[in-house]
């Protein structure tokens, strides 16, 4: 539904301003009321719902329970809201509370006002879904990536909560219009996919469908941004969504490499870390791509360098997750990981992950 609202929209915003506009919110709230208007020619069909004031969320639902909504949860404590978690698995109650507190030094080195050890009296764990919707006034999608699992549970979420509370999807690639599909009220499901770990990378990425009210979509972004998150908003549904897919196009290129023995598996990584990954963790690649001209700016670049970037986008690798090139990739992250366990390179991971956000300042929402 949005997409065409902002299409609509677009003309009204001179070229310098849109991008700006999107991200700071200013073209949802013109989408917002025109939808209402009807502007978007009959796009306003759906019910439309008054979404609770953000001063007064006070509990968070967290529908699924995994390393992505264990880390929700973990965030959610940190800023003040109670929390209740709702997974089948007969582990959640341990595994959740034992993520907590590995997470909760981190949380407080980027947060020191929050308590010092986790307020466990506002945590509770419900044994039924229904259950877990009582008294929400928002909830916290984490299923597995898979659409039939996704849409069936944002369905029986969407029949038992309150109607005018707004259902975030944590979902990784799955576009909303998929499932939201067999809701009552469609209009109060939106993406809004984190990045991992959740309770530290700022990025949240915020999706619409096609029967989503953009009013949804504001107050995500609002909510997200009092977490000190950094919402972008997608104009449009694509599979994996932005960040996912600009990360798969270099996974695809690493993997190719590896196979086709261009470089160690210890220097293809290094190649990130020791040189794109330091800019791009201050900048993006267009950013990037307009700085490497000079004083000319991007076009500079372009005239210097276009040919060059054609020709290796043709010679770049296609490559299939054959069982042979699985077990190349699972050998090759062996071999790095150099005997450690993968819990402590994600102690190590997390430690610097703070200490490169509070250098950067990226903390904050906005930055």
């Amino acid at each position: 539904m949005l997409a065409p609202v902002l299409a609509h929209l677009k003309p009204q915003l001179d070229a310098s301003s849109y991008a700006d506009s999107v991200l700071s919110g200013t073209v949802l709230d013109m989408a917002c009321r025109a939808w209402r208007l009807g502007v978007a020619r009959g796009m306003n069909r759906s019910m439309s719902f008054t979404f609770p004031s953000l001063d007064r969320v006070r509990r968070v639902t967290i529908v699924g329970a995994g390393s992505v909504g264990r880390s929700w949860a973990a965030l959610y404590l940190a800023h003040g809201y109670d929390v209740i978690v709702f997974d089948p698995a007969p582990e959640c109650a341990q595994a959740t509370s034992d993520f907590i507190v590995n997470a909760w030094p981190a949380l407080r080195q980027l947060h020191a006002s929050i308590d010092p050890s986790p307020p466990w009296s506002r945590l509770t764990f419900a044994p039924s879904i229904a259950q877990a919707m009582r008294d929400t006034d928002v909830i916290q999608e984490n299923a597995p990536e898979n659409v039939e699992l996704k849409r069936q549970l944002i369905t029986e979420i969407d029949q038992v909560a309150p109607g005018n509370r707004v259902i975030l999807s944590s979902s990784g690639g799955i576009g909303p219009s998929a499932l939201q599909a067999d809701c009552r009220f469609p209009e109060r499901v939106v993406v809004a996919h984190p990045f991992n770990p959740p309770h530290l990378i700022p990025l949240v990425e915020i999706v619409v469908g096609s029967r989503t009210d953009p009013a949804a979509a504001r107050w995500a972004g609002d909510f997200m941004r009092q977490l000190g998150k950094r919402p972008i908003v997608l104009l449009r549904e694509v599979s994996g969504h932005l960040a996912n897919r600009l990360q798969a196009a270099l996974m695809r290129e690493a993997f190719h490499c590896l196979v086709n023995e261009v470089a160690s598996a210890q220097d293809i990584d290094d190649a990130m870390r020791y040189g794109l990954g330091l800019r791009w963790a201050l900048m993006g690649p267009l950013m990037t791509f307009h700085l490497a001209g000079g004083a000319g700016g991007a076009q500079h670049t372009l005239d210097l360098a276009g040919e060059a970037y054609e020709s290796w986008w043709t010679d770049l690798g296609t490559i299939h997750l054959t069982a042979d090139v699985r077990a190349r990739i699972v050998a090759a992250t062996a071999d790095i990981a150099a005997g450690r366990s993968i819990a402590d390179w994600i102690t190590w991971r997390d430690e610097h992950l703070v200490a490169l956000l509070r250098q950067s300042g990226a903390t904050e929402c906005g930055v």
